[in-house]
């Protein structure tokens, strides 16, 4: 392939939504700079445990009627676990996971259009076995496919463990594997670009890799090492791994995926800026 010659892509640009970011400002006005930088799907997180939770429902109706698209985040913070799921929590797992990606599934039959929603691999405290943990993500995705046809399944390569940690996926070989286990042409790739700078990959990945990216995350890093920021800092290499995106004709989302709770010291000004600011930078990377 030439080096300017690009396979045909489709890629959007989203923002990991929050009722947290309309905050003070109405929807719209907050909206409109972003969408006039590009954005056009917002992701929400889904986990009734999250602050503000009962504002996200909502929320979600009153960005659709704005002609945002939709996807979502599986929940993963505690108690929601996938440890244990192929041995005797499966019952539990599944009761607990159904309500939120309920509301996923709702959403695909309402818009009449499939649903990312980003899912992590097991992860569980040490002394936890590797090979349990694979057992346990492969065969809750297996549970989820065949329940939610309407559903596309992103598995993101997660942050590395901490010292009392045992995770699954990190390794972009360690997400492959699960993905070609299960063959499936509704499960691929999230690839969270911030993780994979604190994890020490800066390379663009191989073609395998680039293949099966359905879904991005994107965000950047502080000099301490805390992800989840706009892209100001500059430590994520995210323009030549965009590119390479486009180059493959990757068909899917990059989310500008942030936390709130990472920017309580911005003045509401800093935050507008910068949010309109890396949603351009990833538009001109995209389009």
């Amino acid at each position: 392939m030439a080096k300017d010659e690009f396979v045909t892509a489709n890629i959007r640009v989203g923002f990991s939504m929050h009722p947290r970011w309309a905050c003070g400002a109405g929807l719209t006005d907050f909206l409109s700079p972003l969408q006039a930088a590009g954005l056009s799907v917002l992701e929400f997180e889904l986990d009734e445990n999250l602050d503000m939770w009962q504002q996200v429902a909502p929320l979600m109706s009153d960005v659709w009627k704005l002609g945002m698209q939709l996807s979502f985040h599986a929940p993963f913070r505690s108690p929601y676990s996938l440890a244990g799921y192929a041995g005797s929590r499966r019952a539990e797992i599944e009761k607990m996971h159904r309500p939120m990606l309920d509301i996923a599934a709702g959403w695909a039959q309402r818009d009449g259009k499939i649903k990312t929603v980003v899912m992590h691999a097991a992860t569980a405290q040490k002394p936890a076995d590797l090979d349990g943990l694979t057992a346990d993500s492969l065969s809750f995705l297996t549970w989820a496919l065949e329940t939610y046809p309407g559903l596309m399944f992103a598995l993101e390569n997660n942050l590395p463990a901490t010292a009392n940690q045992v995770k699954i996926g990190v390794d972009r070989q360690d997400v492959l594997k699960i993905i070609h286990a299960l063959h499936h042409p509704r499960l691929g790739v999230c690839w969270d670009m911030g993780h994979d700078t604190l994890n020490g990959s800066p390379e663009v990945p191989e073609p395998e890799w680039l293949a099966q990216v359905v879904h991005v995350h994107l965000h950047d890093v502080n000099e301490t090492g805390r992800d989840h920021y706009p892209l100001v800092y500059g430590r994520v290499s995210y323009q030549p791994w965009l590119q390479a995106l486009k180059r493959v004709g990757m068909q899917g989302t990059v989310v500008l995926e942030l936390k709130g709770n990472q920017l309580l010291d911005w003045q509401p000004e800093s935050i507008q800026a910068a949010l309109v600011d890396s949603i351009r930078r990833i538009t001109e990377e995209v389009q």
